[in-house]
């Protein structure tokens, strides 16, 4: 019988490692990587798991270095002693539910956030600002998690309401909810008046939003604003910090378990004060955080009283630069606006700027300015900053870095990988910068890390491994005085997918004072090479290719080698297409006037360009707003309805799927509901119209015409012949799966050309040898 402590129960990432351990997170990577003997991960979605006895158990051969140990640790101290300590005094990090222990994945998570941003949010919304809807999802999730006895009362209303007269009800409490917590925290935002601007379409849709809210884990908070920002196409001032470059930010500067007092000048909503509790592994009563926007308040209090901080936030719309300040932080944290004006107001500039004033019409450097000020002589800071910033050529800016670069201000620029952002393009480098009085190192660390993070459709996303290669550099070359055997970095090195470079301030002249790394690079990322983990991903999205290929290759069911000159064997039927399904033809143009359209909220309209292959692609960003939609009940869809091309240019037709429920008929469309007695399956008769015969019938009709056009009437008569109904579904069991094979043949296809240009990247570069 195994001992108990080999039983494979506990799961940790490897910053829980780090934590516990009061190491740093790259050491942890530094121990896999070195030692083969380190215990293998599982992975979660896209995190990587490591069971708590293998780790225990690896480092119970390691005993802590003597200048290592904390107070009371004796001098035979293993790591594993320290783990095992650690672990019996931390949060459980699974959610309670009912009585049960309910474990969640960045993948679960992932999956609720999209379905809940994406056609559930315009059914429960109606027409007000989706500002509203996210509010009711952090309440929710607020709520659900810390403050588990109002819960109770929430989900007793949910199993007792009804219909839409419980809605307002139910909303008012769950704002007042959140209204009591927020105003006891100095937060004044009227959250019941947010929630009762939602008009969900009806009760069964609130109760679904507000069951699935709650089943998220706590990693679902971050994962809604993200998908607000993206959807919204937020400016610069109100977009959230993604979670790796918060996290990356805090790494950098802020060591597991240290006292500090940290502040963020600039708090969105909470995502760097949320980064410093986790990197910090405690509950700091020394976080602070200023905002200009009240909306942004209250989200970011929510944030952080989920992750378990009690926010110290305040309010400085009338003075953005105020010239004295009543707290001074160790370590500063923040992503201020990008290139943005002035202050509000009459646009008089105030502040202390003793690295020279910086310009009007753009204030980079008057937050660079504003975070050293806030700082303890000695204090450390990671600035999110537009790259432009680094290179400007504006007089003043130019005259700021010089000074900053003299002065020991700067020492560290990071070129960050582009599209990290969901709302906006500009690619943006993180800056590590120290109040002293002079200069405590004589080089600048420059690091192009353009070529990490995963390439996701429109973004890129810094994963755990790209965090673990810029942290080990950068702190390496921080530690280098006390480490002599740590490389200085004097010439280029590329590293891990990293271009790094450590340059003489003395050099930092030319180009009005650069500071992009790419100048001090010899070409910048173009000599690099590419990163090993680039091509692991790439190989593991090709196997995983691979793998649906395989698993949608099983023997097709058999087609019997038949052939019947009459066109099937007996029980065929042959009618028109008004027998066997209701035809509706799309609103009047006069009723669906383009002025009552919208893009921002309400019902999707679907229109010939949507359909796409047999399917409803998202639209085209039509809607039609919730206090017009009532009126248009029966031009709805349902699962299982066919839309054809009404007017313009004939497109095959598309089967509804449930993602589209609800969604409604433009002008320019018919929708085909099977009736219960016709006998035909809705999927055979959708496959049956995207026939060629099928589609030129309906392309002739309508070419008929003086504009290509369509009516009921004529669609009415196109010939239909089907089989009996088994026969039908074995029909419509053999194309589906010859569709997914096709799916996955191109899936597979495309995963081949990522990894031809990838391998050709290292081949070129002499990483690889080909056999």
């Amino acid at each position: 019988m195994q001992p108990a402590h080999d039983e494979k129960t506990g799961l940790v990432t490897r910053v829980e490692i780090a934590e516990r351990l009061g190491i740093s997170r790259p050491a942890v990577s530094n121990w896999a990587r070195r030692h083969p003997d380190f215990p293998s991960p599982v992975r979660s979605g896209d995190t990587e798991l490591f069971h708590e006895s293998e780790v225990e158990r690896w480092l119970s051969h390691r005993r802590i270095p003597r200048p290592r140990l904390l107070a009371g640790e004796p001098a035979d101290t293993t790591y594993a002693d320290r783990f095992r300590r650690t672990g019996r005094t931390r949060p459980a990090t699974a959610r309670q539910s009912a009585g049960r222990t309910v474990q969640h994945s960045d993948a679960d998570d992932k999956r609720a956030v999209t379905e809940l941003m994406g056609a559930l949010a315009d059914r429960v919304r109606g027409p007000a600002p989706m500002t509203d809807y996210v509010h009711l999802l952090l309440v929710v999730m607020y709520t659900r998690h810390a403050e588990p006895g109002r819960w109770h009362q929430v989900d007793e209303a949910m199993r007792t309401g009804q219909d839409a007269r419980d809605v307002q009800g139910l909303l008012r409490f769950l704002g007042e909810i959140a209204q009591e917590t927020l105003r006891r925290h100095g937060d004044r935002t009227d959250m019941r008046s947010s929630l009762l601007q939602l008009e969900p379409r009806s009760w069964d849709d609130l109760v679904t939003v507000l069951r699935k809210a709650a089943a998220t884990g706590s990693g679902a908070f971050e994962l809604v604003w993200d998908a607000f920002s993206a959807r919204e196409g937020l400016q610069s001032a109100e977009f959230c910090s993604p979670a790796g470059l918060a996290s990356l930010a805090a790494s950098l500067v802020l060591s597991p378990g240290e006292q500090a007092t940290v502040f963020d000048p600039y708090v969105r909503g909470g995502e760097m004060l949320a980064a410093a509790r986790r990197r910090l592994g405690y509950s700091p009563e020394s976080l602070y955080g200023e905002t200009l926007d009240g909306r942004l308040q209250a989200v970011a209090s929510l944030h952080l009283l989920h992750v378990g901080v009690r926010p110290k936030l305040t309010s400085n719309r009338s003075d953005r630069w105020p010239p004295s300040r009543e707290h001074r932080a160790d370590v500063v944290l923040t992503n201020p606006p990008f290139n943005m004006s002035d202050a509000p107001g009459p646009g008089v500039r105030t502040g202390d700027w003793p690295y020279g004033a910086p310009p009007r019409g753009n204030d980079n450097f008057a937050w660079v300015q504003y975070v050293l000020g806030a700082m303890t002589p000695g204090g450390r800071a990671a600035v999110v900053m537009p790259v432009k910033a680094a290179n400007s050529v504006n007089g003043a800016e130019s005259a700021i870095r010089r000074t900053m670069v003299t002065r020991g201000a700067v020492e560290c620029v990071i070129t960050l990988p582009p599209n990290l952002f969901s709302a906006t393009e500009v690619p943006v480098a993180l800056w590590l910068l120290r109040r002293v009085e002079h200069p405590v190192r004589d080089e600048v660390l420059f690091v192009d890390a353009q070529e990490l993070g995963a390439r996701l459709p429109r973004r890129r996303v810094l994963q755990e491994e790209d965090l673990d290669a810029i942290t080990e550099v950068v702190l390496n070359w921080f530690d280098a005085p006390s480490h002599p055997e740590t490389p200085g970095y004097a010439s280029p090195v590329f590293t891990h997918g990293l271009s790094v470079v450590a340059v003489p301030r003395a050099k930092i002249k030319g180009d009005a004072y650069s500071l992009l790394p790419a100048h001090y690079l010899g070409g910048g990322t173009y000599g690099a090479p590419p990163s090993p983990g680039r091509l692991v991903e790439v190989g593991t999205e090709l196997a995983d290719r691979a793998e649906e290929l395989r698993l949608t290759n099983p023997p097709l069911a058999k087609v019997e080698a038949r052939y019947s000159p009459s066109g099937g064997a007996g029980g065929w039927q042959e009618t028109t297409l008004a027998d066997v399904c209701h035809i509706q033809a799309g609103p009047s143009y006069t009723r669906l006037r383009t002025v009552e359209r919208s893009v921002d909220h309400g019902v999707p309209l679907v229109f010939p360009q949507d359909l796409v292959d047999g399917r409803i692609r998202s639209t085209s960003g039509k809607r039609l707003p919730w206090s017009v939609a009532s009126g248009f009940a029966k031009f709805e869809l349902n699962p299982g309805d066919i839309v054809c091309v009404r007017t313009g240019a004939q497109q095959q037709p598309a089967l509804v799927t449930e993602a589209q429920a609800g969604w409604l008929l433009s002008s320019n469309v018919h929708r085909l509901r099977v009736s219960p007695e016709a006998g035909i399956d809705p999927r055979y008769l959708h496959a049956y119209l995207c026939l060629r015969h099928a589609r030129d019938w309906m392309s002739h009709r309508a070419a008929a015409t003086a504009a290509p056009s369509l009516s009921s009437a004529a669609l009415g008569h196109l010939p239909v012949r089907f089989p009996p109904l088994a026969q039908q579904l074995r029909c419509v069991k053999l194309l589906g799966e010859l569709r997914r094979r096709a799916e996955a043949h191109a899936a597979y296809g495309s995963a081949l050309d990522l990894m031809g240009a990838e391998l050709a990247e290292h081949l070129l570069h002499g990483l690889l040898e080909p056999a």
